[in-house]
């Protein structure tokens, strides 16, 4: 049976594995690899894709500024930017 040290050695070269799939994916998909926990709009969250692409704008608008602690007017602004790069 493994020891916790080699468990948590395993999991670390899992982990920077996945990591590596990852950022090969936002290299080949064109996109900046998010560098923090705050949501970037190189890659949004698919809920509030989802919500433009439905014609939920307010609906974006206040998810966005749940995940980023943006003000009104900023968060509109970048859901329109969005929807312009999205071509909606």
């Amino acid at each position: 049976m493994a020891s916790d040290q080699e468990d948590i050695a395993e999991l670390k070269a899992q982990v920077a594995h996945l990591t590596q799939l990852v950022e090969q994916l936002y290299y080949r998909s064109g996109s900046a690899m998010p560098t923090s926990g705050i949501p970037s709009l190189d890659a949004p969250p698919a809920d509030i894709l989802d919500a433009l692409r439905s014609g939920q704008k307010i609906t974006a608008i206040k998810l966005w500024r749940e995940r980023t602690g943006l003000g009104l007017a900023e968060a509109k602004d970048q859901m329109d930017d969005l929807e312009r790069r999205l071509g909606l």
